[in-house]
């Protein structure tokens, strides 16, 4: 009978073990009429990856340290991994090139039409991933596109704005390195300058520099000499050469550069025309991303605020509002592609 008592309080022993563990691991009931919730996972949507490659240094204040910024711009808008080389020479961009898309990276941009035959050569090899030229015309399926900015556009509300204000009926532009996107922006001046003054006398140059501020002065100086009393450069740092150059003489400058140059004389450009340069990159990089990203050369400019003007600053008064309703006239045009410049005779 002990023995049997024993057995007994071992199996109650047992029982009191195992059941609690099974209860705790046991899903509740379901209550009829309700049905258990479908568990959802969620995932958060994968962010391209951005790599930028540079012909010059992020230091240079202008070309190279604007695709920086954009570059910037990307990663904390969209939370997107970077990566760039800067400096890259002519011999190296075909390893970069390879390199970043090796690593895995989703969208690899050049900035600059000199990366063009590199960029085409490793595209090749790289089907899945995304290459994007900036101021190219090369693009090519599967996966190479292009994004140009309308210089044209930049020169055409320069002359447009100096054609208008001209009270001797002679202006001047002055380009540096004598390259498409300068050359380009030196017609549109003539073109948008002829535009709104068909009688008005238009001085250019071009320096062959983006550095040399001396000789842009001396050009500068020479226009104005010649009856000029609006100057717009198109040449980098060298154009704060000719913005000086209207200072000591008493004419007014149109800055046309990828910033305001107003604060460089406040008292003598009276306007700048603004290539943005991060506009084609984010363009580009919300159109990958929406799917929408065609391997083509787009072209962006007056209409998609990639190239506009500043504010007048102290000279609101100066221009006269018949002038500025003109202007908006010129930049819907321009923006609606209704302006041939075909039709302008230099």
């Amino acid at each position: 009978m002990r023995k049997f008592q024993t057995a007994i309080a071992l199996v109650l022993c047992l029982l009191m073990t195992i059941l609690p563990v099974a209860c705790s691991n046991s899903e509740p009931a379901a209550v009829e009429g309700e049905s258990e919730p479908a568990e959802v996972e969620e995932t958060t949507p994968e962010v391209p990856s951005v790599a930028l490659l540079l012909n010059g240094p992020i230091s240079d204040m202008g070309w190279n340290a604007s695709a920086f910024n954009a570059l910037g711009m990307i990663e904390e808008q969209y939370g997107a991994q970077i990566s760039f080389a800067e400096s890259v020479s002519q011999s190296d961009m075909e390893e970069i090139y390879r390199n970043y898309a090796t690593t895995g990276f989703d969208i690899i941009y050049g900035h600059g039409s000199q990366f063009t035959d590199a960029c085409l050569t490793v595209a090749k090899d790289f089907p899945e991933t995304q290459f994007i030229i900036i101021n190219g015309s090369a693009a090519v399926e599967p996966n190479v596109a292009c994004m140009q900015i309308a210089d044209d556009h930049q020169g055409f509300l320069m002359g447009a704005i100096a054609g208008m204000m001209t009270e001797t009926g002679t202006v001047g532009v002055m380009g540096g390195l004598e390259i498409p996107p300068i050359t380009n922006a030196v017609k549109g001046f003539l073109a948008g300058a002829k535009y709104v003054n068909p009688d008005v006398e238009i001085l250019s140059a071009m320096t062959g520099s983006f550095d040399d501020a001396a000789k842009a002065k001396e050009t500068t100086l020479a226009f104005i000499d010649a009856g000029a009393d609006y100057v717009g450069a198109i040449a980098g740092a060298a154009g704060m050469g000719s913005i000086e150059a209207c200072q000591d003489q008493g004419v007014y400058a149109i800055g046309g550069a990828g910033g305001d140059q107003n604060s460089a004389a406040p008292e003598t450009v009276l306007v700048s025309v603004i290539k943005d340069v991060p506009v084609p990159f984010l363009y580009a990089y919300e159109k990958y991303l929406d799917g929408s990203l065609e391997q083509k050369n787009y072209r962006v400019g007056v209409g998609e605020r990639a190239v506009y003007y500043s504010s007048f600053h102290g000279f609101e008064d100066t221009v006269p509002q018949d002038v500025k309703d003109e202007l908006a006239k010129v930049i819907e045009a321009l923006s609606n592609d209704e302006i041939d410049y075909g039709d302008v005779s230099y």
